[in-house]
């Protein structure tokens, strides 16, 4: 029997264990964690085993748990922890079930994010078109202002509606202007324009506006920076070379009537459009909100039935099959004070799948070199991880563990030696201690953490001799403070000197 000064005694048994109970009798043992098991099919690639469909279904559930989690991560939404150890491994029977629910969220999610995508990419190009034309509006008014302005045959008794069209007859029908407007990435609108200027050999008018509403990609979620450009031009064989331009700079061009009356209207009808997109944009959000808040109550649990049911596939897969297929046999290495509490676990999954034929657990002798299992609990775990992570030791061979526990954290304070710094490590040490089962399912957050909360008892005992060492040092925070006195006296120390009788050291 192991002790605290050595490894547990080892036995090499063979399971041999019912086809329809070998899944639960070998959940019950994940769970107990006190199975080391010997793969009988070395020669056998992973592909070739015999429950590989199995774990291939595990691992697309794995990956459905990904793409929800990065979902729901997006969103900023909490995950609700739960602890393993309360969550049992899937039956069988629940397998289906598990798969179909997380085939149905994901595929509901991405639905749910494509027509997003779709409705957000609607409302930028909405957004684009609405600004094109209100910058263009602005700037074909100032244009008019200023040819009224400078025309000196104006005549002020005229009506002014009048004297627009004559404008706009003058400025696009007379001169027959082709207008071409859209919005480019602003990153890209000085090259756009070296560009337009070579080809059409400074044939071409290009006036550009910055966007001021920010805007976002749709996809990605990146802001975008973007700019309004309108080119006038003439003739038709520019106006094909101004559209492979654009197309070549992916450039947006949209359309953008001649008529401020059109140029209105449509203004008008892109404003009705964008607000009733807003509402389905709204109502779109709020929807994919529920879904993931519905699958953020659930996702923990779901990750470890998968994991759990996964490890038990590929244990499965060690085993090898006799008799046509009508018992699996296994190997492992058990200690051999628990083979008791073994065997009722591999019975009671034997039972809750119904099988016929009980499960049977038999010691087989060998020579082989024995596995080292340390029997650890919370509190020398942190310490035997300190020893293994410098070697383990070998079987039946003494744990060193037992002594670092009071050797290293006095080492420790003997190089470290500052209450004041001591008392903040037991602060630490004591809030991970006592908040210990809370802080359980939050240890994986950080690595940094779960090394320091793995090892909380380490830390509490540093901090107890550094404060011992501290004091007996009178160092507190790295100041040096006189507690306890000093007996030493000068009292019996009287000597002359002078320059007749100087003072001088004398050997014994």
């Amino acid at each position: 029997m192991g002790t605290l000064f050595k490894s547990e005694l080892m036995s090499r048994c063979q399971l041999y264990l019912p086809p329809e109970a070998a899944y639960n009798c070998v959940a019950e043992l994940g769970e107990l964690g006190l199975a080391q098991f010997v793969d009988l099919n070395p020669d056998v690639s992973a592909f070739q085993r015999q429950f590989v469909g199995e774990v291939k279904r595990c691992e697309e559930m794995e990956r459905k748990l990904r793409y929800v989690e990065t979902e729901i991560v997006k969103e900023k939404i909490v995950i609700a922890e739960e602890s393993e150890g309360n969550i049992p491994a899937p039956a069988p029977r629940e397998i289906v079930e598990l798969e179909a629910s997380l085939t149905t969220i994901e595929n509901n999610l991405r639905e749910v994010n494509t027509n997003y995508v779709a409705l957000r990419k609607n409302h930028l190009e909405l957004s684009e078109l609405k600004n094109m034309l209100k910058k263009t509006e602005v700037f074909l008014s100032e244009n008019q202002l200023n040819l009224q302005e400078l025309d000196e045959n104006t005549r002020l008794l005229d009506d002014p509606s009048e004297r627009e069209k004559e404008l706009e007859e003058q400025n696009y029908s007379s001169m027959k202007f082709n207008l071409t407007g859209g919005v480019i990435d602003r990153a890209r609108l000085l090259a756009f324009e070296r560009m337009l200027w070579r080809v059409s050999m400074g044939n071409v008018f290009l006036k550009v506006a910055d966007i001021d509403e920010q805007m976002e990609d749709p996809s990605t979620g990146d802001i975008l920076y973007k700019a309004v450009f309108i080119i006038f031009f003439q003739g038709e064989a520019l106006r094909s070379r101004v559209k492979k331009i654009c197309e070549g700079f992916h450039a947006a061009v949209y359309p953008c009537p001649d008529s401020g009356v059109e140029r209105r209207e449509m203004m008008c009808g892109v404003d009705t459009r964008l607000s009733d997109l807003s509402t389905v944009l709204t109502q779109t959000t709020e929807h994919r909100h529920r879904l993931l808040v519905a699958a953020a109550a659930s996702l923990r649990s779901s990750y470890v039935k998968v994991r759990k049911m996964k490890a038990v596939y590929h244990v499965l897969n060690m085993f090898s099959q006799r008799d046509g297929g009508r018992v699996l046999i296994g190997e492992a290495w058990l200690p051999t004070s628990d083979i008791p509490d073994i065997r009722a676990a591999v019975n009671t999954g034997a039972q809750t799948a119904g099988a016929t034929i009980p499960p049977t657990i038999e010691k087989v002798p060998t020579t082989e070199e024995h596995p080292t299992f340390n029997r650890t609990n919370k509190y020398t775990a942190g310490f035997q991880s300190l020893i293994d992570a410098y070697g383990v030791n070998t079987y039946r061979e003494v744990n060193p563990s037992v002594y670092t526990i009071a050797t290293f954290p006095f080492l420790f304070a003997v190089m470290f030696g500052d209450a004041g710094h001591g008392v903040i490590m037991l602060v630490a040490a004591l809030w991970m201690i006592i908040k210990e089962k809370s802080l359980e399912t939050k240890r994986d957050i950080s690595e940094i953490f779960n090394i320091f909360f793995g090892g909380r008892y380490i830390i509490f005992l540093m901090s107890v001799f550094s404060i011992y060492t501290g004091l007996i040092y009178n160092d507190v925070f790295s100041k040096s403070v006189n507690i306890f006195g000093s007996h030493w006296s000068s009292r019996n120390l009287t000597f002359t000197a002078s320059e007749n009788s100087p003072l001088m050291l004398a050997s014994p």
